[in-house]
């Protein structure tokens, strides 16, 4: 009877938060204003309380009446040094997460019956480890069962799919603890009775993506541009053979050119969303379902576009950075939490009639393509192939990767202030992650231990580079714009 109480008590918590987030319409608007301000201020007084980090860093202002100017910018070098210090339950700390995480039993599974743990890539320098407890978890799927896909504010158009539930495919890395693996590892058990869910890696050959989408018929797919791009080719190819149930395709974790959503809408017949977020705050926005742009979810995250001062920049503008608080995850708060993104805040209402403010175009966490010739095949090859290998190595400070041939790859990599890193192990390290992808015998590759890696005009590290160029049978891919 116990279990059946939580389980009730579990969906009627998801029902009452997906409500709470339905588009908002004109009328609506003051009280969402009200609930992003009460919000504000209820963060800023728990970190205050719970958070010995915040609490030094606050002295001297109120909390209550100041602006959010008024608060100091947090890097993610200062959040993994301070980690113990800026998590709300004193309970937790960081050796025992990074313990946590080392089994990859610990999966899907919750810290301490409370907290999901993940870790982000490291794509733009030093990894960083993110905890969210249950209601932050559950707002984060409530924003996108709210705003991924138009619903009604009416209930019986949706009881359909208890009877036939949507079949959704994500193709992602591998099951593990980084952002998007860990979004779907903890997806609601009371919702499963609605969707059907097929997960799928980025590292399968092309003709096991057909084999699987083939059989799964899926009415949703969710993934990397990379990805999106190889199945575009399989179904041009006729070798991808969908019924025509496909509803919706959506980019994650990968910058969304123009060009490619176009190419890959007209193939599919269906739109892509392209949702911005980041471990740190999965809930920042909803893809938008007329443009290539992202929604942001404004009640749940405060998101500054900032100049290299951290003075904000008018919509319209593409910023040096943003600023991000995340109003929703008290268990460790990110309050004005610095990523190097360059991004547009549209300065005019979307064409799809949204309330919410548009993010048009976020650039900075773009890749070269790699690519590498495996008996005279020329095959796409993902950033993450290497970035898997990185995220168990905490000494590591900066990294980039560069493709210098064909076939052939070099590791730049800095340490940590006062700590070292062992070219060794890194090597043992990729070529574990290129061995398991089947890949042992086509890359080579180089270690280089740098002292720091210096950022390009823009400011920026590309993180992976190809300084060789494209593939001569192919011709050159679409350009990205990188910052």
């Amino acid at each position: 009877m116990r279990g059946f109480l939580r389980a009730v008590s579990d969906q009627v918590k998801l029902a009452l938060a997906i409500r709470s987030l339905l588009p908002p319409r004109p009328e609506d608007m003051q009280a969402r204003a009200d609930a992003r301000e009460t919000r504000f201020r209820n963060l800023l007084q728990y970190a205050n309380e719970n958070s010995p980090y915040y609490r030094k860093q606050f002295q001297g202002i109120d909390l209550k009446t100041c602006a959010i100017t008024d608060l100091p910018t947090l890097t993610k070098s200062e959040m993994m040094a301070n980690l113990d210090d800026i998590f709300t339950d004193r309970a937790l700390r960081r050796a025992d997460l990074e313990r946590f995480m080392s089994d990859p039993a610990n999966i899907g599974a919750y810290y301490k019956q409370n907290y999901a743990v993940c870790h982000t890539s490291g794509s733009q320098g030093q990894p960083a480890i993110i905890v969210q407890d249950k209601p932050a978890i559950l707002t984060t799927f409530a924003a996108q069962f709210a705003r991924g896909k138009p619903l009604s504010r009416r209930f019986l158009p949706h009881l359909q799919r208890l009877f036939k539930p949507a079949r959704f495919s994500i193709i992602t890395q591998k099951p593990g603890f980084y952002p998007s693996s860990t979004f779907f590892n903890y997806f609601p058990e009371r919702a499963r009775r609605f969707l059907k869910l097929q997960r799928l890696s980025v590292f399968d050959p092309p003709e096991v993506l057909v084999e699987k989408l083939n059989s799964f018929q899926p009415n949703f797919i969710t993934g990397y541009t990379s990805a999106l791009e190889t199945i575009t080719r399989e179904l041009k190819a006729g070798r991808l053979k969908l019924r025509g149930d496909l509803e919706q395709m959506t980019n994650i974790s990968e910058p969304l050119p123009e060009a490619i959503a176009q190419r890959v809408e007209k193939a599919f017949g269906v739109h892509i969303t392209n949702i911005y977020s980041m471990a740190e705050c999965m809930a920042l926005t909803c893809g938008c379902q007329a443009t290539h742009g992202s929604h942001l979810n404004d009640e749940l995250a405060i998101l500054e576009v900032v100049d290299s001062d951290n003075q904000p920049v008018p919509n319209g503008t593409p910023g040096s950075k943003v600023l991000l608080t995340n109003l929703y995850n008290m268990a460790q708060p990110i309050i004005r939490y610095e990523i190097d993104d360059i991004v547009t805040i549209s300065p005019e209402r979307c064409e799809c009639g949204s309330l919410l403010p548009l993010v048009k175009a976020v650039e900075g966490r773009s890749k070269d393509q790699f690519w590498v010739d495996v008996n005279g095949e020329i095959r796409d090859l993902p950033y993450y192939v290497f970035l898997l290998a990185l995220h168990t190595e905490t000494n590591l400070a900066e990294h980039q990767f560069l493709q210098t041939g064909v076939n052939k790859f070099v590791l730049r990599a800095a340490p940590l202030s006062g700590r070292t890193l062992s070219a060794e192990k890194l090597r043992q390290l990729i070529q574990q992650s290129v061995t398991s992808e089947g890949f042992a015998d086509v890359i080579h590759f180089d270690i280089e231990i740098v002292d720091r890696i210096a950022p390009e005009e823009s400011g920026k590290i590309r993180r992976a580079k190809n300084i060789f160029g494209p593939p001569p049978s192919r011709e050159q891919p679409a350009a990205v714009n990188e910052s």
